[in-house]
């Protein structure tokens, strides 16, 4: 069986399994449901790649990650419920896996959720993933959370989806706390290979903020160090028709040995408008400290993003991003978060044009 044929049976397989859900949620309270987001734009951007040039391409994902995913709850009685969640990223412009080994890489858990909060196992979003939301921009044009086109090889992310976890989210008020622990599942040492984050939030009614922790050890993903960590502040601020966005991040590389570690300061600052009802405008400026690189890349690279969106309904948007990026001493540098499209130069601009639908 092909790997396209076996795509359509799983999918196939959960629709029916999602109908007959949907069917017996009727008399037993319980409920499915099937949902998306398909995002494509045309991309431009000059200095691109290794040997330089310009490059023009559909890219998938330029507002938001293009997904599908199957969701259900089931009511218990006494206020308790459980929960599923399968959903798969995919690109828009090939009809492609984002991630060509997994079905299912952006959730696949199962919960009980209640009063006190609810908790899930299985595959899912960080707690820092889950509540860094401070940034206008967010996605494709954007150095808050994810790095890799950052600085070439460098990949100074936050901790994103992990597997194995165990999570746990609640609301109390107006604020909210959250906490993920992955299990390393290494033989002799549960440490090894383990990944955690934990976080509070304060959602009031004009200001928002955030402050997260994550760490991953693991000497594989990151030779000659052992931990890696981010810790995190944001905050907003709404006020008539305009919201002000900014935030700080550290990054940290913990050295086996006596080096220093790889440390990256994140700062930005960023608005969005609503200048029609339909029409948002939104910008931001990253600003990077890169500090004790083995291969010297260190600098202050900075990035300025635009974004215009236009909302055609309730499901569908329209979008126009551009950015440009500068980094000192003409060392690597990208606006777009895809692999091998950095330039080498020391700067690059690059524009958008797209739309997403949400179902």
């Amino acid at each position: 069986m092909t790997k396209k044929c076996a795509v359509a049976a799983l999918l196939a397989s959960v629709l029916m399994f999602s109908g007959v859900t949907s069917a017996q949620g009727a008399s037993s309270g319980g409920s499915a449901t099937i949902y998306g987001v398909i995002d494509v734009g045309m991309e431009y951007f000059n200095n691109a790649g290794r040997r330089g040039g310009s490059l023009l391409r559909l890219q998938s994902g330029g507002a938001s990650t293009s997904r599908i995913g199957f969701k259900g709850i089931e009511d218990l009685g006494g206020g308790m419920q459980s929960f599923f969640q399968l959903e798969g990223g995919f690109l828009a412009d090939s009809g492609d896996r984002s991630d060509p080994h997994s079905f299912f890489n952006r959730q696949a858990n199962v919960g009980l959720a209640g009063s006190y909060g609810k908790v899930l196992i299985g595959r899912s979003e960080s707690t820092t993933g889950d509540f860094s939301i401070n940034d206008p921009l967010s996605n494709h044009y954007s150095w808050s959370g994810a790095s890799t086109h950052m600085r070439g090889d460098r990949k100074d992310g936050i901790l994103g989806r992990i597997s194995n976890v165990v999570k746990y989210e609640g609301k109390f008020g107006a604020y909210r706390l959250g906490g993920s622990y992955g299990l390393g599942e290494s033989a002799g040492s549960h440490a090894s290979n383990a990944r955690y984050s934990a976080g509070v939030q304060y959602l009031g009614g004009s200001v928002t903020g955030v402050l997260t922790f994550d760490r991953q050890n693991s000497k594989l993903a990151f030779p000659g160090y052992d931990q890696a960590s981010n810790i995190q502040v944001s905050g907003s601020y709404a006020q008539a028709l305009a919201k002000f966005f900014a935030g700080y991040r550290r990054y940290a590389r913990h050295a086996l040995t006596a080096s220093k570690d790889v440390r990256s300061d994140f700062v930005w600052i960023g608005a969005s408008y609503l200048m029609w009802p339909a029409t948002t405008v939104s910008g931001a400026v990253y600003h990077v400290d890169l500090r004790n690189d083995p291969k010297g890349n260190n600098g202050t690279p900075t990035m300025y993003a635009m974004r215009l969106s236009y909302a055609m309904s309730a499901h569908t948007t329209f979008y126009a991003t551009g950015a440009y990026a500068a980094a000192s001493n003409s060392q690597p540098v990208g606006v777009s978060n895809a692999v091998n499209s950095y330039s080498e130069s020391g700067a690059q601009a690059g524009i958008n044009i797209g739309a997403t639908h949400r179902f």
